[in-house]
């Protein structure tokens, strides 16, 4: 029998053009979140196209400060780079405002794109980042946006800065209001986005289709609900921290059971079967039993 063969690397897959080409094909594409490699590749087998790194989950995960800016973008590149590249489907990941200015914007795009990541998304929400809406009470509570040509500028820097056309650049809007939406997101397709993207919070089905219809790019949501899919123009659905919310949830319970009761109630771990399959120990004990046999010198 012949030894046993390690799958390709995934960095050996254009994940960037595999996004493009789904974009340009029917159907809503659902993304859901992928808080470490294990979840990527989870997320992999049970049959997505795609997975969702957000910023919120990295500063709360791996840092443990408020989604308030504080990550620094090598530090998103380097949380995000280590999940994309271990999985074969393409990765959407968040880049908050993608620095101070077009000059930063340029060398982020570069940045993402060299870690194996197929997609990011730029926000025009004003630096600095979401402290006029959280740094305490009495404050405003609509964060200021982006004049929208200084947001066109730093989407033309950010195609300016890729290096595979098909890498995809993804244009955020945090507007709420369905017209300023359309507004903006003609503007940012006119700059060169190949998405558009906002959380339609609040808004009707009718509201989103209306906005998908007018804006010249695909469009992606946030969580949008299951009874707003059902004739939906949206190309595509992410779901951010549904999976590192629960776990992290868990942990407090879990940590609070065994120091209260100084024991934890069993919970099931993830079958071994899967495990197996996920982290690839056949193909790596077989790897191991042939090295192991070769004689030492």
């Amino acid at each position: 029998m012949p030894p046993a063969q390690a799958a390709p690397p995934a960095a050996t897959v254009n994940r960037a053009r595999a996004l493009r080409l789904r974009l340009q094909q029917p159907g809503l594409l659902i993304a859901p979140e992928a808080y470490t490699v294990i979840a990527g590749k989870l997320a992999e087998a049970h049959g997505f196209e795609a997975i969702y790194i957000g910023g919120n989950m990295m500063s709360t995960t791996y840092l443990g400060v408020p989604d308030w800016g504080i990550i620094s973008t090598p530090e998103m590149v380097d949380i995000a780079g280590r999940i994309a590249r271990e999985v074969s489907i393409p990765a959407i990941v968040d880049a908050d405002q993608a620095g101070e200015t077009s000059l930063n914007v340029y060398r982020t795009v570069q940045l993402y794109e060299r870690a194996g990541i197929a997609a990011l998304h730029i926000e025009d929400s004003r630096n600095p980042k979401k402290m006029e809406t959280w740094a305490g009470p009495g404050g405003p509570t609509t964060t200021e946006l982006q004049p929208i040509e200084q947001m066109r500028e730093r989407l033309e820097a950010a195609v300016s800065a890729r290096r595979d056309r098909d890498f995809v650049i993804i244009g955020r809007t945090v507007a709420e209001d369905p017209n300023a939406v359309i507004r903006r997101g003609i503007a940012f397709a006119e700059a060169g986005a190949d998405v558009v993207m906002n959380s339609f919070l609040n808004m009707t089905a009718e509201q989103i289709n209306r906005i998908a219809a007018e804006v010249p790019v695909p469009v992606l949501g946030i969580g949008i609900p299951k009874t707003h899919l059902a004739n939906t123009r949206m190309k595509v659905n992410i779901y951010p921290n549904i999976v590192s919310s629960a776990a992290l949830a868990l942990c407090d319970t879990m940590f609070r059971e065994l120091k209260q009761n100084g024991e934890v109630v069993s919970r099931p771990p993830l079958a071994p079967e899967t495990m197996a399959r996920i982290t690839g120990s056949p193909t790596f004990s077989e790897l191991a039993k042939r090295w192991l046999s070769t004689p030492s010198r």
